[in-house]
């Protein structure tokens, strides 16, 4: 963790190169904001029929940490804000979601 999903229209989908680079600096933004390990971050893409609501949503969960405060998490979603807009000029749904290590199961 954390598990980012992007959820996209199609008329906002981002073509393949332009997501690879967004996928490098939300990837920096995890790492950086959030300390997640390299290995622990998940970035999907999902162009999606948007039946109402904004053209683009973002969802993240993560791993509840005593290091991410509210404050801290703030940061992340202003960043996260600041960073789709300057790719794609759209304001973004942006809604994160923090479990407790111990009701997470997973395998790789």
């Amino acid at each position: 963790m954390p598990s980012i999903t992007l959820y996209a229209s199609e008329n906002h989908r981002f073509e393949a190169e332009s997501f690879a680079t967004f996928s490098t600096a939300l990837a920096g933004l995890a790492r950086e904001i959030l300390k997640a390990k390299e290995n622990n971050i998940h970035i999907s893409y999902v162009t999606a029929e948007i039946g109402y609501g904004t053209p683009i949503y973002f969802e993240a969960r993560l791993r509840q940490e005593i290091f991410r405060t509210a404050s801290l998490m703030e940061e992340f979603t202003h960043q996260v804000d600041l960073l789709i807009k300057e790719k794609t000029g759209v304001s973004a749904r942006i809604r994160c979601f923090s479990f407790d290590a111990s009701n997470i199961y997973g395998k790789n």
